[in-house]
């Protein structure tokens, strides 16, 4: 499967990401989501450390953390552990999810950005069909995209800087043609001495329209676009944010 790599920086995840702030601060946005659509079962693709899938854990939904990195997996079982409760948790692909999972969810999440993470046009169709195949009918398929096509246009490479104790994050966009790249510079301070590290890995820079299009192909009766998870904004040309909410 071709999928961006970043279990070497799942250590730092959590700090970079600012983890006990948005644990507190995203459960408004996460619960209005369930209630919304009366979810109670869910599937949280690319869980990363967790952190979505504790907040639907806490909410009363019957919810599996689904990544394809073991090492962010075991960052999310030592979360989960810490926050007294004990989701189920899996490790795999977007593109080839169980197959007794058919019509077993009454949500998908795939925030964060992680759907970027399938690299192809051909993964991003293969994942998408795996989504619309694990809902129950009428189910929802809950996407959170960066609105990369917003930062290429508008020359915005720098997405976050971000400080946590003795280490600085800075996330940025490489783009070089049709080839986009999601690159996190680590720098830690120790005293005078100063060490840095770069992650860089290719992703899918997907646009409305790609999704869109790649969505009703795979099934989805419905797809509607917003500009943040309160769904309260359609989807702004100039939002930092695409959020997809298909239906299957």
């Amino acid at each position: 499967m071709t999928m961006t790599d970043f279990s070497n920086i799942a250590s730092f995840y959590d700090l970079m990401t600012g983890y006990s702030r948005r644990l507190v601060n995203d459960v408004g946005v996460i619960k209005g989501v369930v209630e919304k659509f009366g979810i109670s079962s869910a599937l949280d693709a690319g869980c990363g450390t967790g952190i979505h899938t504790i907040i639907l854990t806490r909410l009363g939904v019957d919810v599996v953390g689904y990544d394809s990195s073991p090492e962010m997996l075991a960052k999310a079982e030592t979360n989960a552990a810490a926050e007294g409760v004990s989701p189920v948790l899996v490790q795999g692909y977007f593109e080839s999810m169980p197959g007794e999972w058919t019509g077993k969810f009454d949500a998908v999440f795939c925030l964060a950005n992680s759907l970027a993470g399938v690299g192809t046009p051909e993964g991003l169709a293969k994942s998408l069909g795996s989504f619309c195949r694990v809902l129950k009918p009428g189910g929802r398929a809950i996407i959170q995209l960066l609105n990369t096509p917003h930062f290429k246009a508008a020359d915005r490479r720098i997405i976050k800087v971000s400080v946590a104790g003795v280490y600085t994050f800075v996330r940025f966009f490489d783009f070089a043609g049709d080839v986009t790249r999601l690159n996190v510079i680590v720098i830690e301070r120790d005293g005078e001495r100063v060490d840095h590290r770069l992650i860089s890995e290719p992703i899918l820079a997907v646009d409305k329209e790609v999704l869109t299009v790649s969505a009703q192909k795979c099934g989805f009766s419905a797809v509607n676009l917003y500009s943040d998870l309160s769904l309260s904004k359609p989807l702004a040309a100039d939002s930092d944010n695409i959020v997809a909410i298909l239906r299957r």
